[in-house]
């Protein structure tokens, strides 16, 4: 008994000689017990283990030692403390001094002997990332184990005696986690999940290759959650983006469902690939999802007309409009999307991360019971903004002003030509009258959106199943519909000794548009007494007393067009950790998209004289787009002493190709083989195709020092097909640096109640190979125009383009400032940050003269394109309590474009599209002066400061009369959003807002002049000029038709400033509310628990825009955005 009594005493009094060497150097001046325990842990790996009540009484510590070994400066830390501490291993156990040394022997000797288990655990986030860092405690009756987790989120504790212990896990930003942990004769594994306590600063970000803390980020890296996306009642996730990211511009294309939108990340940089002065380019970022390159990007996928084409507000922007790729992926399928725009988080995307990189995560299993979660939503849909147009009464007295002006007397002969001829006026019924608005775009819609999920799974494997059915119907004549069906499922499994996982994730979706050929909102302008163009019976109506209708609004409907889409994209993610800290692992991925796509044109659609001599006709369209990806790669994390250091190295090979094929069929002898080719008597057949392929090596290198100092550096070699010989490939790479000032003790003692300041930078390049596959070689192609019948059985074929193999790589240099701030203890967030992008080495289409036998050649123009500006975020906890609570988020964004050099553009074809030293948004016109008092007229100012109602065309350079009149780009843009909730109650309202200049709506008048057999906006009443001596006219004087003597005035005013205006609205664009139902009713009906909501999308608008939707400036034609009304109900089980 003495020996082993001596044995003990000694067990417990030893201390190491590892212990013995450690040397711990401390500067603290009224420090709390916890920050030095903090300082000696940082420096030794020694770990304290104590409870909050023991170390309550605790006295505060001034301290300064220089290399003082560890048990010496323990007992300066510990001399005057009401405590004990104990060294055991690598912890410093720490408890109340008692009186009686008999006590201390006898509890120590207790554990001792009581040795029976082990816990080992980790911790991650939602996402199921690793939290390194976190602090783990087991609490036992006032003592506490107190060990942190490792690079791999792990952590461990040993010799554990038989009893229940309180498990505390605590990080910088989750939400505190306890749970009862009984320890019995073996060893447990914990696997445990922490929730981020909503913050900016906390937030988890989904980067390139990888994820980071937004804490330690120095880059630009946005993140739009499922929360955020799921509450907006949209279809196509890019609309879900729209306010919410500072610097990220979207551009919803028209109204109808299924169409493209355009997203642009700080502004536009690069030129038009032709010198055409109606299409702009527009730079879109590059898209992932789940790290896939997403096969087609986000163009127009279809090809033959349908009402999405051809009903576009973007304003001459350089991308087709129709029905976008996007629109194959189901919003509820979502995690994050996340936006990178500066360099530091893009350059390692190299070549495809110029103009931005956008990066779509979707759902994955977590741990925890199977869950079937059910959503169903039902929405109503109606025009956002309608446009009041005149009646009959107004009309007629318009019409007839306009012929008193011309000084034409009206009749009812259609042979007259000179303008006279006025069927409105005479043959058509004068009291009818049509709301052709209402007829066209008034009808509401509902639509349904019903989504299940599945998902569950044990610490070592998760699941989730999804699937999803989405009708959009649209606000047209017909039995119109966008229908999309959707299944998304993902698995993850680890092995058991924690060192391989592997993530399987496949999407797939099917799409239906169906929808008219042509037709579309143009109607709207139909003379309001115009008749009826269809009888009871649904057939058309193509004459009435004798007058021939020649464009029959319900034409199209008889010509309907068919698109039916795929979207399929699948991966496959590997790590294996080979030792502590070092992984290896790839992604394979695979996308898919494209379709089939059917119009018809059956001859009883046709206008009877060309029904006489047509026959039916058909086309027909496929498009394939695929992209296969795989990368490797290599990642290795470790902590030195206060110091983090994260590596990534890696590769990349794609293999992208591209497909579309045109088939027309003519001559269809009975309309009932108009779904196939075969029944048609010739046909035609068009086609095109690429194949690009790229090869990469990437790296970076991160540090953090002292979770304060935060070093970074990125790199990537990139290769790509579509550039020649010794031109193929391009370096890009970037570095960044921040400082947490915050950490600094002296900004502490300074600035208490700032809890949190950061500041960052980086500078780096990327590059652009933004050209189709192949033109850097001389191609070939058949001849486009008249008599395309094979030769012999051969088809003719001409010379496409010239070699040229020197062409290479646009270049993007940018650099980026970022400071962010936090006051009362986050509870505010700030960020500003200050950009300038400048591109150079343009890739265009340059022209050439008329005997180089070619039109352009495709190179490098010695160019240079900047983007600058500010972005702010703001983020605020404004109230948080027991049963409410209140945040807020802000952000806002300044962006000046500029052309910084063009060399020759004088000289150039492109010196009336652009201007050196002007945003390449600039627009050419006519000063607008106002409207002659006398005549009527609009009057313009010439290019040598006199008035004319006729203004010469082109530049001033040119001899013409043209000179700068604005451009269009955002003079700011920008979004706001409050969050409530009360108990079972929340609501959530976000507002956006734009300020530019825009054609206004009334350059749309002059399309189809105010007084010609064309119906107008109400807005023009009391505008236009009356007579001679009238000043106060807005609007010049009425024509009666095209061959008024006054009409070259009125077109002349769609180019001049007086067709442009300030185009500044605020948007309440979403507002969402929902009702949790009480537990205790779920309970009886088995339901784990359900909520109803009530959502609006585009729900009112402040603006100073006259007519019409200042989203979508410029025309009252197009088919305008909707506001959408929602209802659903949330079910889990």
């Amino acid at each position: 008994m003495k020996l082993t009594t001596l044995m003990l005493f000694l067990a417990f009094m030893q201390v190491s000689a590892s212990t013995l060497a450690q040397k711990v150097t401390l500067s603290e001046r009224n420090a709390s017990l916890t920050t030095v325990f903090e300082q000696i842990r940082n420096q030794t790996g020694y770990d304290f283990a104590y409870t909050t009540a023991t170390i309550q009484a605790a006295k505060s510590v001034t301290i300064y030692v220089k290399n003082v070994e560890l048990t010496d400066v323990l007992k300066m830390v510990f001399d005057e403390q009401p405590l004990d501490y104990k060294i055991e291993d690598k912890s410093v156990e720490i408890s109340l001094k008692e009186s009686s040394i008999i006590n201390n022997f006898r509890d120590n000797a207790a554990r001792v002997f009581a040795v029976s288990g082990e816990v080992h655990g980790k911790v991650i986030d939602s996402l199921g990332q690793p939290l390194a860092g976190a602090n783990v405690s087991l609490n036992l009756k006032g003592f506490s184990y107190v060990v942190m987790t490792d690079n791999k989120g792990e952590f461990h504790f040993g010799s554990l005696p038989q009893e229940s212990y309180t498990l505390t896990v605590t990080y910088i930003g989750y939400k505190k986690l306890e749970r009862i942990v009984q320890i019995n004769n073996r060893n447990i594994w914990l696997n445990l999940v922490l929730h981020n306590i909503p913050s900016a600063l906390n937030q988890i970000q989904i980067i390139g290759y990888g994820t980071e803390s937004k804490r330690f980020s120095v880059g630009n890296v946005y993140t739009v959650n499922a929360d955020q996306i799921g509450v907006q009642p949209v279809t196509n996730p890019l609309l879900a983006l729209e306010g919410q990211v500072p610097g990220l511009n979207i551009i919803a294309e028209n109204g109808v469902p299924g169409s493209t939108t355009l997203v642009q990340i700080h502004g536009q940089s690069g030129l038009a690939t032709t010198a055409n002065l109606n299409m702009k380019p527009y730079d879109q970022p590059y898209f992932l999802v789940d790290g896939v390159p997403f096969a087609s990007q986000n163009i127009n996928i279809s090809q033959l007309g349908n009402l999405a084409m051809g009903q576009s507000f973007s304003g001459g922007i350089d991308q087709a409009t129709g029905i976008g790729a996007f629109n194959g992926i189901n919003p509820n399928d979502i995690e994050s999307i996340t936006v990178l725009s500066s360099a530091d988080a893009t350059a390692i995307y190299g070549t495809k991360g110029a103009s931005g990189v956008i990066l779509i995560t979707t759902k994955k299993g977590k741990v925890g019971k199977t869950t079937v979660e059910l959503n169903a939503t039902t929405q109503y849909n109606e025009v956002a903004r309608p446009i009041q147009f005149l009646n009959t009464p107004q009309y007629l007295q318009l019409r007839k002003d306009a012929y008193g002006f011309d000084g034409i007397t009206p009749n009812n002969n259609p042979n007259d030509y000179s303008g006279a001829y006025a069927p409105d006026l005479f043959d058509y019924d004068q009291n009818k009258y049509t709301n052709w608005q209402k007829v066209i775009q008034g009808n509401s819609t509902n639509n349904t959106d019903i989504h299940a999920t599945v998902s569950g799974g044990s610490p070592n494997s998760t699941f989730l199943v999804s699937g999803g059915y989405t009708r959009s119907d649209f606000n047209y004549p017909g039995d119109f519909s966008d229908q999309r069906y959707s299944l998304h499922s993902a698995l993850t499994t680890t092995s058991a000794n924690k060192k391989l996982s592997v993530t399987f994730i496949q999407d797939f979706s099917y799409d239906r548009n169906y929808s008219a050929g042509f037709g579309g909102s143009s109607y709207v302008t139909l003379p309001p007494n115009a008749p009826d163009q269809r009888d009871a019976n649904g057939n058309l109506i193509w004459f009435y007393k004798g007058i021939e209708i020649y464009n029959n609004l319900y034409a199209g409907l008889l010509q309907p067009n068919n698109l039916q889409t795929f979207n399929y994209n699948t991966s496959i993610n590997f790590n294996y950790e080979i030792i502590k800290g070092l992984t290896i692992g790839s992604t394979v991925g695979y996308n898919r998209n494209g379709g089939t796509e059917h119009g018809i044109s059956p001859a009883n659609a046709l206008p009877p004289e060309t029904y006489e001599i047509a026959t039916s006709s058909a086309e027909f369209a496929n498009t394939n787009n695929q992209a296969l990806s795989v990368e490797p790669q290599i990642n290795y994390n470790k902590t030195f002493g206060k110091g983090t250091l994260t590596a990534l190295l890696g590769g990349s090979y794609q293999y992208n190709t591209t497909y579309q094929e045109q088939t027309y069929g003519y001559g269809y002898s009975n309309p009932a083989f108009l779904g196939s080719i075969d029944g048609a008597a010739t046909s035609n057949n068009f086609d095109v195709q690429g194949i690009t392929k790229y090869v990469a090596f990437f790296g970076r290198l991160k540090y953090v020092y002292d979770e304060k100092y935060i070093l970074e550096f990125s790199g990537r070699r990139d290769g790509s097909s579509n550039f020649g010989p010794g031109k193929q490939f391009g370096s890009f790479g970037s570095v960044g640096a921040g400082w947490i000032f915050s950490e600094e003790k002296a900004f502490k003692d300074a600035l208490p109640f700032m809890s949190f300041g950061k500041l960052s930078g980086s500078y780096g390049t990327t590059g652009s190979d933004a050209t189709q596959a192949y033109q850097y070689q001389a191609l070939y192609g058949p001849y486009p125009y008249g008599n395309t019948t094979p030769f012999q059985g051969i088809r003719q074929n001409i010379p496409k383009n010239l070699y040229n193999p020197d062409f290479q790589w646009a270049t993007k240099k940018s650099i980026n400032a970022s400071i962010d701030l936090g006051f009362l203890n986050n509870r505010i967030l700030l960020n500003a940050t200050y950009y300038r992008d400048r591109q150079g080495d343009e890739l265009v289409q340059y022209p050439l003269a008329a005997q180089a036998g070619f039109a352009t050649v495709f190179e490098n123009q010695n160019s240079e394109v900047q983007n600058k500006g500010w972005e702010f975020t703001l983020a605020t906890n404004n109230i948080k309590s027991k049963n409410f609570n209140w945040t807020s988020n802000f952000n806002l964004t300044f962006n000046r474009n500029k052309l910084l050099s063009f060399p020759n553009l004088a000289s150039s074809s492109y010196a009336s599209q652009y201007v050196v030293g002007q945003p390449t948004s600039v627009v050419f016109g006519y000063r607008y002066k106002d409207v002659n008092p006398t005549t009527g007229q609009f009057e313009y100012y010439a290019a040598n400061g006199s008035v004319t109602s006729n203004p010469n065309y082109g530049t001033a350079a040119q001899g013409g009369d043209e000179v700068i009149i604005g451009n269009r780009e955002n003079n700011y843009e920008g979004g706001f959003g409050n969050n409530f909730s009360y108990k079972r109650f929340s609501l959530y309202i976000f507002c956006q807002f734009s300020s530019s200049m825009q054609p206004n709506a009334i350059s749309s008048l002059y399309s189809q002049p105010p007084g010609s057999e064309s119906n107008q906006p109400a807005y023009i009443l009391g505008k236009y000029w009356t007579g001679p001596g009238d000043t106060h006219a807005t609007l010049q004087r009425l024509v009666s038709g095209y061959n008024s003597p006054y009409v070259n005035s009125a077109y002349t005013f769609e180019q001049s400033t007086g067709a442009y205006t300030n185009d500044t609205y605020l948007r309440v664009k979403t507002a969402a509310f929902s009702y949790a139902l009480p537990d205790a009713w779920m309970e009886k009906v088995n339901v784990k628990s359900a909520s109803i909501t009530a959502s609006a999308q585009n729900l009112f608008t402040f603006t100073n825009y006259k007519f019409g939707d200042p989203e979508q400036p410029g025309s009252f034609t197009g088919f305008p955005l909707q506001r959408i009304i929602a209802f659903g109900l949330n079910l889990k089980f």
